[in-house]
């Protein structure tokens, strides 16, 4: 089982969206990465790390590919099929080398004594190879029925998203699978049903969610009359006969009557007077005696009550006629219908009301206009409007009234109580397939569990067994020997202690290692520790990340050729450095490997890759490639860095953002050195010193190195953190640097021009 490509690395330290290129060939049987520091390397190794240590990777997206077809999400490392794995990194290190005293682990090796519990183990190594396809199994049907459920929850979650977002409620705007898990799980079977409404309460709660805040609307204030008391004194009134000596001339005319009862009036009082103000004839006292007993007390009483009633009468009418009932338009639409029916029924009986007042008044009016003559209540009169009947239309209408108002100062909250009812009920419409579907997965994570316990309950027998298979003796002492050869002396030693290791130095607890120490022998331990039975070399996959980073040269050759010898039988090696003079060696070395001349390079068992860096959105990110034909094909870094640099220079500044020349000042300033270094081996090694010696204008060279000071300070890529204006000088820079190496040595200058040029048609 290989690993054939890292398909996608999203959100994972600095790689930000990688996707495996198309025309980048998948991993081989032998892979050389190549790559400056913070590149990305370290990243790489601690991911394939994860396939050793079988751990879920938590950041980001991170899916691998095995076999060119078996693909596992970073997440699900925990139970997925995966081949043995062994790395070499900074954390191999820090866990390898510990504190004085503390035993390392031991390396077995099988000898005759163990030849049957090594033929137990080969047995259990069978059952266990079942095993894991049966977990790969589970595995695969866990994720199916996981994936299903998982659909389903983001499904049902955007169908009541665009359901409730058009409320008022903010909370539906993100309204995602997480909120549907997390209400679905509340549910049970009865509270489920509590949760689900009728078509008809959902559609009211939709029309309620929907609705737009009203201004609130002022109740019906009216002071209901007394009919019955009303036409109780009206009947009293067209019952009363008036006694009075009559004019028989007044009573037939009613308009002389009531105009001489104004004229006695207006001649009595202050006003009294012996002739009359009309026609100036004498006024004789008998025709005042006369008159005056026509219109007597009674009569004028009369008149003043008849008058009071008629205007009790015209204010009550006055009080009905007068009520104002709102269009229903301002009403909330789940109103509207109530609102109109009680409005109806109102309108209903105050018509009748005021149509019976207007037939009383009629009555009354006659009544006065002719009050010695008898005057009968008309039949339509007769049935009495209700007032308890009108009084409780009204108060039906202002109930209406006080719902909508109730709504306009808790508008909010009801839309809110709305939306979380309709949650609810489309929620538990959707508990009886979520449920089927988590019984489907617990089952699948039932039997993965049951795969997953019997692959490590063998693992466990066979780690038991080889552990009794302890010949640790024999290793410490070619550990030993290594060391001597690795580092020349043999003031440190290994010392068996119970199961694994102590180091010494001069025979005390070793301490104070340097990092040239530490990194030999931890490297030395790693390729030790693939022999261990516990490790299938010939199917395992083997990565080494920058194993002579603190190195000396001769130490970085011995390193080389004890790794080349360890791993060369390995199922799948992957080597990562940024030394290049151990990118040569490892590359020489698969120049050399059986069919890696074959043209086509589907079939070649070595492949050579380079990590580079970009800016995207002001973040460095980076990719794998294809390695650079300047890297591949010449035995120098100075052509690759001549490359970067003139191609920089080729680019207008319009077409290079100035985050793109981050890195260039490090990169010029190797170029330089290893130019000068070359030109002027005789003169220290300082860049002002060497560049003094170079014939070339002045102001050039002060910019050159004002740039190269300012931004280059390390093998790292920094970032920016002085003035960008400087920075944005970088490709004029670039070209003095250029014409600095053209005017110091035109035909170096020429060939590594042609070199570029040719590495850019092949590439």
């Amino acid at each position: 089982m290989k690993l054939t490509r890292i398909t996608k690395i999203r959100d994972h330290r600095i790689f930000k969206d990688f996707s495996w290129p198309k025309d980048l060939l998948p991993f081989s049987t032998f892979n050389l990465i190549y790559g400056w520091n913070w590149s990305g390397k370290t990243t790489l190794a601690s991911l394939i790390r994860h396939l050793e240590n079988h751990s879920a990777i938590s950041e980001g997206q991170i899916e691998f590919e095995f076999d060119g077809a078996n693909r596992v999400e970073g997440k699900n490392l925990l139970t997925a099929t995966v081949p043995q794995v062994r790395v070499f990194n900074q954390n191999f290190i820090e866990s390898t080398i510990l504190p004085s005293g503390t035993a390392m682990a031991p390396i077995y090796y099988f000898g005759k004594a163990s030849a049957e519990k090594q033929r137990q183990v080969e047995v259990l190594r069978e059952q266990y190879d079942k095993a894991t396809t049966g977990v790969s199994q589970a595995e695969s049907k866990k994720n199916a029925a996981e994936k299903e459920l998982d659909d389903f929850c983001i499904e049902r979650a955007r169908f009541i998203k665009e359901l409730l977002i058009s409320s008022h409620t903010p909370r539906y705007s993100n309204y995602d699978k997480r909120n549907f898990t997390q209400a679905i799980d509340r549910f049970t079977d009865e509270t489920r049903n509590c949760a689900l409404l009728s078509n008809e309460d959902k559609e009211k709660l939709r029309k309620q969610k929907d609705a737009q805040p009203k201004s609130e609307i002022p109740k019906i204030v009216v002071q209901m009359p007394d009919f019955a008391a009303m036409t109780a004194r009206a009947e009293t009134l067209l019952n009363r006969s008036v006694v009075s000596q009559l004019i028989d001339e007044l009573v037939k005319d009613l308009d002389v009557s009531a105009w001489v009862q104004r004229g006695l009036v207006l001649h009595s009082g202050k006003r009294k007077t012996d002739t009359c103000k009309f026609c100036g004839m004498p006024l004789t006292v008998e025709r005042r005696d006369v008159l005056e007993a026509h219109f007597n007390d009674e009569f004028t009483k009369f008149q003043s009550s008849i008058s009071a009633e008629l205007e009790s009468f015209r204010y009550n009418r006055g009080n009905l006629s007068t009520i104002n009932f709102l269009d229903s338009s301002r009403l909330y639409d789940h109103l509207t219908l109530e609102y109109e029916r009680s409005v109806a029924e109102a309108r209903h009986l105050i018509d009748e009301g005021i149509s019976f007042l207007d037939v009383i008044l009629e009555v009354l009016q006659r009544k006065k206009d002719a009050p010695f003559k008898t005057v009968t209540k008309p039949d339509s009169a007769k049935n009495i409007p209700d007032r308890n009947a009108l009084d409780r239309s009204v108060k039906l209408v202002n109930a209406v009234i006080e719902k909508h108002n109730a709504i306009t100062q808790d508008f909010q909250n009801r839309v809110d109580k709305a939306c979380q009812t309709l949650e609810l009920c489309y929620v538990a419409e959707a508990y009886p397939d979520h449920k089927d579907k988590k019984i489907a997965l617990e089952r699948a994570k039932a039997l993965l569990r049951t795969a997953s316990d019997k692959t490590k309950q063998l693992r466990e027998q066979i780690a038991n067994i080889e552990h009794d298979i302890d010949e640790s003796l024999r290793p410490a002492k070619q550990l030993n020997e290594d060391l001597l050869a690795y580092l020349g002396h043999g003031e440190l030693q290994f010392d068996v202690k119970e199961s694994g290791y102590t180091l010494k130095r001069a025979g005390q607890n070793a301490a104070h290692l340097s990092e040239g120490e530490k990194s030999a022998i931890a490297f030395l331990y790693f390729l030790k520790s693939l022999q261990d039975k516990a490790f299938d070399l010939k199917s395992g996959i083997v990565v080494i990340d920058d194993p002579v980073s603190s190195f000396d040269s001769n130490t970085l050759f011995s390193a080389f050729g004890y790794m080349k010898e360890q791993v060369k039988e390995a199922g799948q090696v992957f080597i990562l450095t940024h030394n290049f003079t151990f990118f040569r060696q490892v590359k020489n070395w698969f120049d050399y490997l059986p069919n890696q001349k074959n043209k086509n390079k589907n079939l070649r068992p070595g492949r050579l890759y380079q990590l580079r860096t970009f800016i995207r959105e002001g973040q460095r990110s980076a990719s794998l490639s294809p390695i650079d034909p300047l890297l591949e094909k010449y035995e120098s870094e100075y052509h690759y860095l001549f490359k970067i640099v003139y191609e920089a220079v080729q680019q207008s500044d319009s077409d290079v953002g100035l985050e793109q020349y981050y890195g260039m000042p490090n990169i010029a300033r190797r170029l330089l050195e290893a130019f000068l270094a070359f030109r002027y081996p005789h003169v220290q090694s300082n860049l002002w010193k060497r560049l003094d010696h170079v014939d070339f204008n002045p102001e050039k060279k002060v910019r050159i190195l004002r740039l190269l000071h300012t931004y280059s300070h390390s093998e790292s890529i920094e970032e920016p953190a002085h003035d960008l204006t400087l920075l944005s000088e970088t490709r004029a820079v670039l070209c003095d640097l250029l014409d600095l190496i053209k005017n110091e040595d035109p035909r170096h200058y020429q060939a590594m021009k042609r070199l570029v040029s040719a590495s850019e048609e092949t590439d």
